[in-house]
């Protein structure tokens, strides 16, 4: 009977050291992010507050500016130095996939019961890849038409319905446009890509038409058929008009705001963080509504997610899992401690999120009603990313500006780079 107990606790003991997670000896991680390196801010808050429940899991942020953050990451993982949970802006996830970089999370989320169904569908999609997650979300959230309050206004304007139309959008643009030299002002602006934004913000234009950068397989390239260079060119038209604003002069993000706080142009795309700095200029009104609709396509307002995952490489998996869990899952103190800050909108559909996110006593007024509703079925399209984009991002800028400065017509520059950007598909899709 002795030896029989002595053999049952030895073989409990045994199982017992197997489940014992690696992270139960004293580990450290590194957590990669975008950001200012010397005011991490949030981040710190929920690394610390991790700590404090995990205390044998330690946790050294990486904060990298953004334009730099996702070659340097490269870098990191060509050294087998990869910060074992990193964010991942959704324009290079697929790229990083390609590179096998994000380890496969979808038996913890499973095992761990992570409650998929809370998150705004759009996440969820950037966060997966070939059917698997390699990540949960961050920052989901539509690109807003952001409306300047004062200009209508003045124009003597009422405020459009939601559900306005593009031949509305266009004569609300010319309403508002005014050649007066110092005074003078645009109904729209944006920079489509110049001085290294992104080039996506086109996309919405050539939606509401039927067209598309890519066709459903996301394997040949399609903005150089009709349906796609017919909207480009009526952008293009409208900037020879004066109606929209030149896209050279707005080369950052910083630029548009500035633009439209100053009563320049009064309509523009913007994300939420946009609306965030839009908030630290007192007294400036403005409202957010989506991308504007034409006939049967409706589904014209980007809702784009980051992602957060762990390195392939990772020697510290189970430590990793649980800070992505406490950074990411729902329920989870991340979330809300992201909330508080005003840091990103929440990436899960909960009332209480929204209202710490939201303060009623700044603009947009009822932010989370209008976001959910643009970023609702009726209105949503994910980007068509794929492996290749930030490449095809860097070909087609370039000719966007040969169009927007009546260089070229929208036919003639599409037809031309499409060669180009069929070697960079073929290429990126192996």
């Amino acid at each position: 009977m002795f030896k029989k107990m002595v053999w049952s606790l030895t073989l409990i003991l045994a199982l017992g050291m197997a489940i014992i997670p690696a992270f139960a000896a004293p580990v450290t991680i590194q957590y990669a992010f975008w950001g200012n390196p010397t005011a991490i801010g949030v981040e710190k808050d929920i690394i610390d507050e991790f700590e404090k429940t995990h205390p044998n899991i330690k946790v050294t942020p990486v904060a990298i500016a953004y334009n730099d953050y996702h070659q340097k990451i490269l870098t990191l993982m060509a050294g087998g130095q990869a910060p074992d949970v990193m964010r991942i802006d959704s324009y290079f996830f697929s790229d990083f996939m390609r590179s096998k970089a994000l380890k496969d999370i979808t038996k913890f989320i499973k095992r761990d019961k992570v409650n998929l169904d809370a998150y705004y569908p759009s996440g969820l999609i950037d966060s997966m890849y070939k059917g698997r997650y390699y990540g949960l979300p961050w920052g989901t959230a539509p690109i807003f038409m952001v409306l300047n309050n004062k200009m209508f206004q003045d124009a003597g304007l009422a405020m459009p319905s939601f559900d306005w139309t593009w031949d509305e959008f266009v004569k609300y643009c010319k309403a508002l446009s005014k050649d007066q030299g110092a005074g003078r002002q645009y109904g729209f602006g944006d920079g489509f890509g110049a001085g290294g934004g992104s080039f996506s913000s086109i996309l919405p234009f050539v939606w509401i038409n039927g067209g598309d950068l890519f066709d459903k397989s996301r394997t040949k390239f399609t903005l150089d058929q009709p349906a796609s260079t017919k909207q480009i060119q009526a952008v293009a038209d409208l900037i020879k008009q004066g109606v929209f604003a030149e896209p050279s002069q707005l080369t950052s993000a910083e630029v548009v705001n500035r633009w439209q706080v100053n009563n320049k142009i009064a309509m523009r795309l913007g994300s939420a963080l946009e609306l965030l700095s839009l908030q630290q200029f007192d007294n400036f009104a403005f409202s957010i509504y989506p991308f504007p609709s034409k006939g049967k396509y409706t589904k014209t307002t980007i809702v784009k997610s980051n992602t957060v995952g762990i390195s392939s490489s990772s020697k510290n998996v189970d430590a990793a899992w649980e800070f992505l869990k406490f950074l990411r899952a729902p329920g989870q103190s991340g979330e809300t401690l992201y909330m508080k800050a005003k840091r990103v909108p929440p990436s899960v559909d909960d009332p209480e999120l929204w209202k710490l996110y939201a303060d009623p006593n700044k603009y947009p007024k009822n932010i989370a009603e209008s976001a959910k509703a643009i970023a609702g079925v009726k209105h949503s399209h994910t980007l068509p990313l794929r492996p290749g984009w930030m490449e095809v991002q860097g070909a087609l800028v370039p000719e966007f500006q040969k169009v927007f400065s009546g260089q070229i017509t929208a036919q003639a520059a599409m037809k031309g780079i499409a060669p180009r950007i069929k070697e960079i598909l073929n290429r990126t899709a192996k």
